[in-house]
C-alpha cells in the first residue's frame, strides 16, 4: 500500500497542475473544476459494460473505470457520484452538463461531435466474434461471404473495419440472445460484439467465442464538456498516475 506521504504528493502535483491558469482570472466566471469543488461532487455517468472494466453488482459499480473516477474525485477533494446508464445515455448527459465526465469503455474512435473533449487513453479492449461451435474465424478475412450480426452500440469505425472482408453484410443486434438464435438457425454466420455479450454466450454449449486477431483493439477515454480543457489537463495527469500505481 502507498504510504500517506506518498498520496499527499500526488495530491500536491495534481493540484498544480489543476492551479494552472487560475492567475489573473479573478472576477472571471468559475471554471469547470471550480465548479467541481464547490459542488463538492464528482458526477460521473457510467456505463455498464458487464467487463472488468466496468460491472454493477447489486448498487455498486466496480471495476478499473469506478476506481478511477473515485480516484479523480478524491484528488480532486470531492465524493464521486456515479449515474449508471448506456452509452448514449452518458454522452447526451455530458452535453447536457448533467454530468461532469462520462465514460465506460468509450473508443476515442467515436463519432464525437464539437460538444466533446476527450481525455488521453486509459485502457483497450478488444471485440470477439462469437460463431457455431467447430467454426473458426481468426482474421477478419475469415468473414467473407457471411451475413454478421454486430453488437448496436459497436463504434463506426470498427464497423467499418469489418468490411474488409469480401461480400460481408452486416446486421444491429440489441439483444445477444436474439443473436444466438439466429447463429443456431443460420441466418448469421458471426455475431461481433463487446466482452459483455461474448460472456453472456459462452455458457451456450452450441457456441464459442474468438478474438479476431487482425482487428485492432479498442481504446477507452473518458469524454468531458467541450472547453473543459483544464479539467481534462488535470485528468490526464491522473490517468498516468493512476495507472502507475495500479
Amino acid at each position: 500500500m502507498r504510504s500517506r506521504w506518498f498520496r499527499a504528493g500526488r495530491l500536491a502535483t495534481v493540484l498544480a497542475v489543476l492551479a494552472l491558469g487560475i492567475a489573473g482570472c479573478s472576477g472571471k466566471k468559475k471554471d469547470e473544476v471550480e465548479l467541481i469543488r464547490q459542488s463538492g461532487v464528482l458526477r460521473v455517468a457510467l456505463v455498464d459494460t458487464g467487463s472488468g472494466f466496468t460491472s454493477v453488482k447489486g448498487n455498486e459499480p466496480v471495476g478499473v473505470e469506478p476506481e478511477l473516477a473515485s480516484y479523480v474525485g478524491e484528488m480532486l477533494g470531492v465524493s464521486t457520484e456515479f449515474l449508471v446508464c448506456g452509452r448514449q445515455e452518458a454522452l447526451e448527459k455530458v452535453a447536457a452538463g448533467e454530468a461532469d465526465i462520462g465514460m465506460g469503455c468509450i473508443s476515442r474512435e467515436g463519432d464525437f461531435s464539437d460538444k466533446y473533449r476527450l481525455s488521453d487513453v486509459y485502457g483497450k479492449g478488444f471485440c470477439y466474434v462469437v460463431t457455431i461451435k467447430g467454426d473458426f474465424v481468426g482474421t477478419i478475412g475469415g468473414l467473407n461471404e457471411r451475413t454478421v450480426g454486430v453488437e448496436q452500440n459497436l463504434n463506426e469505425v470498427t464497423k467499418s473495419l469489418l468490411y474488409a472482408a469480401e461480400g460481408i453484410s452486416l446486421a444491429d443486434y440489441s439483444d445477444s440472445g436474439q443473436a444466438a438464435e439466429d447463429l443456431k438457425e443460420g441466418r448469421i454466420q458471426g455475431y461481433v460484439c463487446y466482452e459483455k455479450q461474448a460472456r453472456a454466450l459462452l455458457e451456450d454449449e452450441d457456441l464459442q467465442v474468438q478474438n479476431l486477431m487482425n482487428l485492432e483493439q479498442e481504446e477507452y477515454v473518458i469524454v468531458a464538456p467541450a472547453g473543459s480543457d483544464k479539467l481534462v489537463s488535470g485528468i490526464n495527469t491522473l490517468i498516468r498516475q493512476f495507472l502507475e500505481e495500479r
